[in-house]
C-alpha cells in the first residue's frame, strides 16, 4: 500500500508499506477517495498532527478484509469513515450523557485503540469495524466523501437549538460552512446569510439557498440584519472559520437571547471578550465532531437529494498530487471548497 506522511512543515512524502492485515475487531478498507479538510491543511502547515489517523479523516472506500470477531461488516461493502454508537461504559455514558461519549470522541480524532498509524490519504487503511458506516446504495462514492463533514454541520445545527423561523448567519463558506447553511434552511430557518471573503463562495452559498451573502461582517450586513429583523439581530450565528476573529465578529450580530456556535474551532480564543454576550444574555456554544445519528440523518437527506453536496466538489486529484493540492490551497484559489484525493 501507499500513504502520505508529513515530514516537516509544508512537506509530505508518499511512502510504501505492506498491505495491512486486520487485527481482532478491525477491517481493512481500500480507499476510494479522501477529502482535504481544514484540519488537514493546518497539519500540513505545521508538519505534524496530534493523531496520525487524523491526517486524512474524510475517507470512503470498500471493505477488503475483516478481522476476528467482526460480524457486522463484509468484504465488498462500501463504507465511509464515521463513528460507532455511544459505548455505554465511559464516564459520560454512565451518567446518561451519551452525546458526550469518550469512545466516540476518540474515534473522531483518531485516538481509538484500533485506529491506523496513518490517515486516509492512502490506498488502504485499517479501522475499528464499529466506526465504519455503510454507504446507502443511492449515494455515489464521490458524494459520500461529504457525509462526514455534513455530519459535523448537522451536529452544529443540533447544538445550536435552531428553531423554525430563525434568522441565521454563517461566518465562513468552506465545506462545513456551506453545509451548515444548507442544513439550517432544511431545519426551518427563515433567513440564512453567508459571510466569506470569497465572492465565488458567497455566490455558491446563494445558489445553495442562502438569502444573502457578504464578504465581511461589515456595515451593510448590519443594515441588512436590522431591516430584516426589525433591529433584533440574528437568532443564531455559526462561526465556521477556525479563527478567534470569526467569533468576535459574529458576536456583534447575535440578538438578545440568541446563540453563537463555534463549529470545530481549534484556535486560541483567550482574548475573547464576553461583554457582547453579557449585554444580550446570549449563549456561546461549542460544537465538536458528530454522532452516529448525525451520520444517519445526513445520509437520508443526501439519498433524497435534499442535501446537495455535488456543487461543493472540485475535480479529484491523485495521491501523488497531494503536495501540490496543499500548495494550491494555501493560495486560496476560488471555486468549490472540497478537493478529493483518489488512490
Amino acid at each position: 500500500m501507499r500513504f502520505a506522511h508529513l515530514t516537516e512543515p509544508r512537506q509530505l512524502q508518499i511512502e510504501t508499506a505492506p498491505d495491512p492485515t486486520p487485527t481482532e475487531g478491525q477491517v481493512v478498507v481500500e480507499i476510494d477517495s479522501c477529502g482535504v479538510g481544514g484540519s488537514d491543511r493546518q497539519a500540513w502547515e505545521a508538519g505534524a498532527v496530534s493523531a496520525p489517523a487524523w491526517f486524512g479523516h474524510e475517507w470512503t472506500g470498500r471493505v477488503v478484509a475483516v478481522g476476528g470477531g467482526v460480524t457486522n461488516r463484509f468484504e465488498g461493502q462500501r463504507v465511509v469513515a464515521g463513528v460507532s454508537s455511544s459505548c455505554g461504559v465511559c464516564a459520560p455514558c454512565r451518567v446518561g450523557r451519551t452525546q458526550n461519549c469518550r469512545t466516540v470522541l476518540e474515534q473522531i480524532v483518531g485516538l481509538d485503540p484500533l485506529s491506523a498509524t496513518h490517515g486516509g490519504f492512502a490506498t488502504h487503511t485499517v479501522a475499528d469495524a464499529r466506526r465504519v458506516v455503510p454507504i446507502l446504495d443511492a449515494i455515489s462514492f464521490r458524494d459520500a466523501a461529504l457525509i462526514e463533514p455534513a455530519a459535523v454541520a448537522a451536529h452544529a445545527i443540533a447544538r445550536s437549538g435552531l428553531r423554525f423561523g430563525d434568522v441565521v448567519v454563517v461566518v465562513g463558506s468552506g465545506t462545513v460552512g456551506l453545509l451548515t447553511s444548507e442544513l439550517a434552511r432544511l431545519a426551518g430557518a427563515a433567513r440564512v446569510v453567508s459571510v466569506d471573503t470569497s465572492a465565488a463562495r458567497n455566490e455558491l452559498a446563494c445558489d445553495l439557498g442562502a438569502d444573502a451573502a457578504f464578504t465581511s461582517v461589515e456595515e451593510s450586513l448590519h443594515h441588512w440584519l436590522a431591516d430584516t429583523t426589525n433591529g433584533v439581530g440574528a437568532d443564531v450565528v455559526f462561526a465556521c472559520v477556525d479563527t478567534a476573529e470569526a467569533l468576535t465578529s459574529g458576536l456583534s450580530l447575535v440578538s438578545s437571547g440568541g446563540t453563537i456556535v463555534a463549529v470545530g474551532v481549534g484556535d486560541r480564543i483567550d482574548n475573547l471578550s464576553i461583554t457582547a454576550l453579557l449585554s444580550r444574555e446570549a449563549d456561546f456554544r461549542i460544537s465538536l465532531g458528530y454522532s452516529a445519528d448525525d451520520l444517519r440523518r445526513v445520509q437520508a437527506l443526501m439519498e433524497q437529494d435534499r442535501l446537495r453536496v455535488r456543487p461543493l466538489l472540485q475535480k479529484s486529484a491523485g495521491l501523488d498530487e497531494l503536495q501540490t493540492v496543499f500548495e494550491m490551497g494555501a493560495r486560496k484559489t476560488p471555486g468549490p471548497p472540497k478537493v478529493l484525493i483518489t488512490r
